[in-house]
């Protein structure tokens, strides 16, 4: 295999078990164990069989989005709780994406757009609401779910009415990302923002290469659905080690995407961590 350290889960339960064993922070552990919030996200992820591996080259990959693509990338963080944070995004991107061969660009970007916002309302939000002994071991700073965090009428919208909680969350977070006059934003909402135009920048540089990903995802999907996940694993694998051979310096597949996007990636990194941190020191 050319992939660092790869895992290939074919059952649903090898699936469940590998993440349950990702898992550091109390509150993500014992809801996957005790069939909560967080057994719900991972069972529409198992939903599929799965392909997980580590990192060549972190610069490169760790904005190269491979859940879309089939590959959920073990990463590691300092913060146990950021750690699961991620790995719940991740994999809600995708135990939730859709696939369609032939679709246009315009519509592709959409459907990515609309499948980063459902990610980022679950783990950036949701997951507080559903576990709220969470947030004290994230993140430092106040954060854009501390709003609603904090407001009795969304606490007694999710408490009586769940479903349409969490889509009025979406159309907040959608609100800010598109539509919000920046004059009436605070440092949170600003990097909403700039997070969707880098989501825009994303799309076009895969802008040549998005039918072949999306061609391979669906039919992928379909022949684990049908019944042979074995066999669509291994198919599946195939294919991606095909692509990292053609990077013989890390064995990255899609390289020159990966490259494309990482100079964009990491200097709005740089600004946000600067931005953050002072917010931090204030």
């Amino acid at each position: 295999m050319i992939l660092k350290n790869p895992v290939i889960l074919t059952s649903t339960r090898e699936v469940h078990e590998h993440v349950h064993g990702l898992w550091q922070s109390k509150p993500i552990r014992d809801s996957h164990a005790s069939a909560g919030f967080i057994h719900e996200i991972v069972a529409q992820f198992a939903g599929l069989p799965r392909l997980f591996c580590d990192t060549s080259d972190d610069r490169l990959e760790r904005a190269h989005f491979c859940s879309w693509w089939g590959v959920t990338m073990h990463r590691t963080y300092d913060n146990a709780a950021i750690a699961d944070l991620y790995l719940l995004h991740e994999m809600f991107h995708a135990a939730y994406m859709p696939y369609f061969p032939g679709i246009g660009f315009d519509a592709f970007h959409r459907k990515m757009e609309d499948n980063e916002l459902k990610a980022s309302v679950c783990s950036e939000i949701r997951v507080y609401f559903e576990l709220p002994d969470l947030r004290e071991h994230a993140f430092p700073h106040p954060i854009y779910a501390d709003r609603f965090l904090s407001d009795p009428a969304m606490q007694t919208l999710w408490r009586y009415n769940k479903p349409v909680a969490i889509e009025t969350l979406q159309e907040a977070r959608r609100d800010v990302m598109f539509s919000k006059p920046e004059h009436e934003m605070d440092l949170q909402e600003r990097w909403i923002r700039r997070f969707a135009l880098q989501n825009r920048q994303w799309s076009t540089c895969w802008y040549d290469r998005y039918p072949e990903i999306e061609s391979h995802m669906f039919e992928f999907q379909v022949t684990a659905l049908r019944g042979d996940r074995s066999g669509a694993i291994k198919q599946h694998a195939g294919w991606i080690e095909g692509h990292a051979s053609e990077d013989t310096d890390d064995h990255i597949p899609w390289r020159q995407e990966a490259a494309l996007f990482a100079n964009i990636y990491w200097s709005n990194r740089r600004r946000y961590d600067a931005e953050f941190g002072g917010a931090t020191r204030k």
